[in-house]
Order: C-alpha cells, then structure tokens, then sequence
C-alpha cells in the first residue's frame, strides 16, 4: 500500500505537472511556428542567441539546480530549517556572482562573437539583449529548484511553463504586428524572463520558504554543496554540448538559415521531452527522501513504475511524429522547413530512446555518484563533438541530428547498466514489448487511413486521438495494466475527468 501511496503520489503530482507542461509546450511551440515565420534566416539568428544565453546560463549554475533539489528534500526530512536556508543562500552566493560577470563579458564581446564566429552582424543587437537574461535566468532556476525541492510543481509549472509562455507568445505576437519583427521578438523574450523572476521570487518567499526571515538561522553548506554540484555542473555542461554544441556548430560551419530549419525540427523532437519532465520533476526528490530512509525496496518499485508510463505515453507521441513528419514541419513552420525531415526523423529515434534514461540518471544522483555522472557527459559530449565535427561541414543539419542521436542513445546505455550495476534496478520489462506491439499495430490503422484525410493540423489531429484510442484498447486488451495502474487511472479520472 505504500508504494500505491508513493506512485499515486508520483502519479498526481505528474498530472498536473503534465497538464502545465503540455499547455507550456504548446505555447511553446507556438512561439516558435510564430517567429519560424519570421524566416529561417532570422530564426537561426535568435536560435544562436537563445544557445549561447543558455550556455552561458548552465555555466552559471555549476549544477546548483540539481543539488538544490537533491538536498532540500534531505534536509526536510531531517526536519532541519538551517540547513534548507543555509543551501538556498550558499547557492545564490555562488552563482548569481558569476551570471553577472557573463552578462558584462557578453556585451562587451558581442561584436567579436557575431562576426568572428558566425560572420554574421546582425547577430550582435541579438546577443547585448539577451545578455541581461542570464542573471534573472540564473536566479529564476535556483527559486524554481526550491520549489521543487518542497514538491511545490504547481507554483514552478505555472510559472515557467505557462505564464512566462504566455507573455512571451503574446508579446511577440503584438509586436511583430507592429512591424518590429526581429527585435521586437528579442524585447518580448527579455520581458517573458524578467516577469518570470519577479513571480518566482514571489512565490518562493510567501508560498514555499521563508528565505529572507531573519528568524530562521543559517547553515551554510557552501562546501558540501560544491563538493556535490561540481561534477553534475560538468555532466550538466556535457548535456548543453550535447543539447546546443549542433546549433553552434552549424551557426560556425553554415548559414543562419540552416540553424533556423535544424532548430525548428529539434522543438519539434523535443516534445517527446514532455513525459519523462513531468514525471522526473518528482520523482527524484520521492527516492532521495526513500533513500534518506533506506528504504531500496520502494525505490525500485518507484523507479520501474515511473519508468512504464514515460514509455507508455511517450511512445504514441513518438509514432505520431514519425509518421506525419514531413507534414508536421510543412504546416508549422512553412514549406522551406521542409527540408529538414530526414534530420528530424533522425533526432526522433535518439529522443525516444534518451527519455529512459532520466531514470537512470536520477538513481545515480541519489546515490551521489556525481563523478560518474561527470564522465558520463564527458565521454558522449566528446563522441557528439567529434562526429558533429566530422559530419555538420560535409552533410550540414544530417550530420548534427546524426551526432545528437548518437550521443543521446549512448548516454541512456551507459545510465542504464551502472544503475543497474549499482542498484540491480532494470527498468526495462516484459510490458515495454506490449506497448511496442499495441503502437505498432495503430500505426498500421493510421497509416492506412492517412490518404483518406486531409493532412492539414485538424486532420493530423483526428488522426492522433484515433491512433491513441486504438493504442489504448490494445494495450488493455493486452493486459499492460496491473491493479496500481488502474488505480492511478482511477485517481486521474476522479480527480481531473468526472470532476472537471
């Protein structure tokens, strides 16, 4: 009964996270169909500026987010207040410094990046602007690390996946009406991230933690968090090489145009992200507090549980896209987007596979194994740098979906047999096949009923709820669910269905 507790747990809290996440998602992808628009050219110059903030960003950091989410949840278990302020504030301590020195060291250099590396002017406006993200940017993650630190995923979904969605979407769409285009893309994006801190430095101080209260002393574990950190901010920064170092390269090696179209089939594939977020957004916190515990036995429930529904509902979005690619980007993005649908097939299959391995990834840290999560990020960023440099100058945007897809394949095999290796946890089990089978009989049905719609979004979106009603009487029929399935079924029914 306590693992149902758990799951449920997992399960509601993941629901919730998904309705945000999905309704973020949406917003957006809709932001970038809207500034795709623009032109592939001008995409591509703020697809670079949004890659090298980003960078800039996770450097600040120095994988701060990911201890703070790992200790906070230590320390609530220990009932010790101290120490929750202490990480908080060593955490700001170290890494709100640093994002200031990028942001002057961005604007001063601007010009030199622009045209030294991407030869490219234009991009230099882009950069000085979105210099001033970095240090909102940077304190937004650590008040939303707190937040799912104390579980509190509603503040932090509504938040950074909704509203901040919602400004910017809004915004950009007015003033690109009003003829600003390009720039006033950029004003509304610094505008998003600046409500973005105001709303999450509100919530963390009134709804989650009292971090200014004078009352609560404070502990700091500026040293122990470090320790902790240091290794996931190298792991962390792999991750960017993995996730932006393609962009960047295909900014250096080809046209802006050509990171334009790269970029809008790597939002499309990023949607397969959706699942295991809202899931992962929960569950580490869950099995540091039951390894806290010592309690091995529900972790490993836990994490096998968690593990089928990332695959469960994951798998149909991943068939979805597969087959109506070539029509997804046409519709979304415009017939000069095209171009890109082998890449994007390319990066689907690397994205399925990777979204096991937050799992895995989650076990490790747990464990504090972080030096071993470093070498991982090591060894597949350096495998991604390696064939991206081999294949972008040759086969441009096939060479960096080829090198993403291969470094995001072999970071989940490695995850995946240490975990197993320390743990014994094997998250892969006979009820993976049925889904398979139940997909790819769905996709046959779709498949054959593709020519007899209108492949326009409504079409494609008929054709989606038929293919995920067939998906689910098959794996019903061929009994994936156990009793804790139906019960968390049950719960999402109750509690967002029937009464809504």
């Amino acid at each position: 009964m306590k693992n149902t507790k758990l799951s449920h747990q997992i399960a509601v809290g993941a629901i919730i996270t998904f309705l945000g996440m999905v309704l973020g998602k949406g917003l957006t992808y809709l932001y970038v169909a809207l500034i795709a628009r623009l032109g592939s050219s001008e995409y591509g110059l703020l697809s670079l500026g949004f890659t090298i903030t980003s960078f800039l960003v996770g450097i600040s950091m120095l994988g701060l987010n990911t201890g703070l989410t790992r200790y906070i949840p230590f320390f609530i278990g220990k009932n010790n207040n101290k120490k929750i302020k202490g990480t908080i504030l060593s955490s700001i301590k170290i890494s709100f410094p640093i994002s200031l020195f990028f942001m002057t060291a961005l604007i001063l250099f601007a010009d030199k990046i622009s045209i030294n590396f991407f030869h490219n002017p234009n991009l230099i406006p882009i950069l000085k602007l979105f210099s001033f993200t970095i240090p909102l940017i940077v304190l937004s993650n650590i008040f939303a690390s707190v937040m799912l630190g104390f579980k509190k995923v509603a503040y932090q979904v509504v938040i950074n996946e909704v509203i901040e969605n919602i400004v910017k979407l809004f915004l950009t769409f007015i003033l690109i009406y009003f003829s600003y285009n390009l720039f006033g893309a950029a004003i509304a994006y610094l505008i998003s991230i600046i409500t973005t801190f105001i709303l999450s430095l509100y919530f963390v101080q009134n709804k989650t933690f009292k971090i200014f209260n004078s009352g609560i002393k404070t502990e700091f574990i500026t040293k122990e968090l470090l320790k902790f950190s240091l290794p996931l901010f190298f792991a962390g920064l792999f991750t960017l090489i993995i996730k932006w170092g393609d962009i960047l390269l295909i900014g250096y090696f080809k046209t802006a145009s050509d990171v334009g179209i790269y970029n809008a089939t790597l939002a499309t594939a990023n949607l397969l992200t959706l699942v295991p977020a809202a899931l992962i957004i929960l569950f580490l916190p869950i099995i540091t507090n039951l390894y806290s515990k010592k309690n091995k036995k529900e972790i490993n429930k836990v994490s096998v549980r968690t593990s089928k529904w990332i695959f469960f509902c994951n798998l149909p979005i991943f068939i979805v896209l597969l087959i109506f690619s070539k029509d997804i980007l046409r519709i979304m993005f415009g017939n000069e987007y095209v171009i890109g649908t082998a890449s994007f097939i390319i990066l689907l299959l690397g994205y399925i596979i990777h979204s096991l391995s937050h799992i895995n990834s989650s076990i490790l840290i747990m464990l504090k194994k972080t030096k071993i999560v470093f070498y991982i990020g090591f060894v597949t960023s350096l495998f991604s740098i390696i064939i991206n440099l081999l294949l972008i100058p040759r086969y441009g945007i096939i060479g960096g979906a080829i090198g993403t897809s291969f470094a995001l394949i072999l970071d989940y095999l490695i995850y995946a047999f240490l975990a197993y290796r320390f743990t014994g946890i094997f998250i892969i089990r006979p009820f993976y096949f049925k889904f398979i089978i139940s997909a790819l009989l769905s996709a046959l049905v779709i498949y054959l009923l593709k020519d007899a719609v209108t492949l326009s979004i409504i079409g494609i979106i008929i054709l989606s709820i038929i293919f995920s009603f067939i998906y689910l009487i098959l794996n019903i029929l061929l009994k994936s669910f156990d009793k804790e399935d139906k019960y968390i079924l049950s719960s999402f029914y109750d509690k967002f269905l029937r009464k809504g």
